[in-house]
């Protein structure tokens, strides 16, 4: 045989032997792929090791601030394994949006201990103090405490001397408990506004000397509305100090007049929900464009055939008041 044939048979059979060696390997890989995804969902959290954490780890829950602090709960908490059974990971967003400083938890050096590495913050080490509560070590007299309160979720608070600076309640996102309580969250905002309607409402505006808004600085919303519309009156109050500048008034974004102190126009819009928006004036110049397209706003709701007065004045910024001029029904020739 040849020298080159021989040298090719031998690489050939080099070549077959890495193959079968990579195949092997490769093999090996999937079939393992498997049984250490089926070990890291079999994972289960020792509580005496673990604490309440046990109980947490898996989850993504939703922050509410229960008394105390403002602000003192977190938007979101969510704890994951991120070596399983050995480090926890605990991420989260804070009530301003920002993101949290991510915890990695592990163990501590003594039983009955976890260790909380926190990026860029202080670490910290907390005490199991049974398998639904964990108590930090106590700093300047103050006592942190996680608390798991049922399936659910749990709560975190803040104490000193006895008494409690700031507590918060987080409710697993996946639980009817935590659905149920976004119904109940968004239903009393809805009432809370409507009560707050009102209350201005009562308060009325005040009654000041006016004059109307000259035809060619009103922009908008006097044409026949087509389907439920109700009246709508604007009135820009005097300020302590007469303004140079024209106010811009918007109706649902739609740019409806140039206002002047002591002026006031009327509209007819929609009914429904209303938002009045009042900015700086865009034909304006100089110090009267300060402030660029911002706009201060106000939403209110004007049912078919109501007629409604909305007030504004600047006193360190647009404040405004309301009244409702006639009831949709007892306004005669209501549409």
């Amino acid at each position: 045989m040849s020298p080159i044939l021989k040298n090719a048979g031998a690489l050939a059979l080099l070549w077959l032997a890495a193959f079968n060696a990579n195949a092997q390997v490769q093999s090996a890989a999937v079939e393992a792929a498997p049984a250490q995804a089926a070990q890291t969902e079999a994972v289960v959290a020792d509580p005496a090791v673990w604490g309440p954490y046990a109980k947490l780890v898996g989850k993504t829950f939703a922050g509410e601030d229960l008394a105390g602090w403002p602000g003192y709960a977190s938007k979101t908490r969510s704890i994951q394994w991120e070596v399983p059974g050995k480090v926890m990971l605990e991420t989260g967003v804070q009530a301003n949006g920002t993101e949290l400083s991510k915890m990695r938890i592990s163990p501590g050096k003594r039983p009955g201990e976890l260790y909380f590495d926190v990026e860029k913050s202080p670490n910290a080490t907390a005490r199991i103090v049974d398998a639904d509560t964990l108590e930090f070590d106590a700093m300047l007299g103050y006592r942190s405490i996680v608390q798991v309160t049922g399936p659910d979720g749990y709560e975190m608070r803040v104490e000193k001397g006895g008494e409690v600076k700031g507590s918060a309640r987080y409710l697993d996102m996946q639980t009817a408990a935590y659905s149920a309580h976004t119904v109940e969250l968004a239903e009393k905002a809805v009432a809370d506004k409507h009560a707050a309607m009102l209350a201005l409402r009562a308060a009325g505006v005040p009654d000041e000397p006016v004059t109307e808004l000259p035809a060619d600085r009103v922009l908008a919303y006097q044409e026949p509305v087509r389907g439920p519309w109700g009246t709508l009156r604007i009135t820009r109050g005097k300020a302590w100090e007469a303004s140079a500048c024209f106010a811009a008034v918007y109706i649902n974004g739609r740019w409806a007049g140039r206002f002047e102190d002591a002026e006031t126009a009327t509209f007819k819009v929609p009914a429904g929900k209303v938002q009045v928006g009042v900015g700086s004036d865009p034909k304006g110049r100089g110090t009267c464009r300060v402030g660029g397209d911002a706009q201060t706003m106000h939403d209110t709701v004007l049912a078919k055939g109501e007629s409604l007065h909305v007030y504004f004045a600047y006193n360190s910024g647009a404040k405004f008041k309301e009244a409702l001029l006639a009831p949709a029904a007892t306004q005669a020739g209501a549409p």
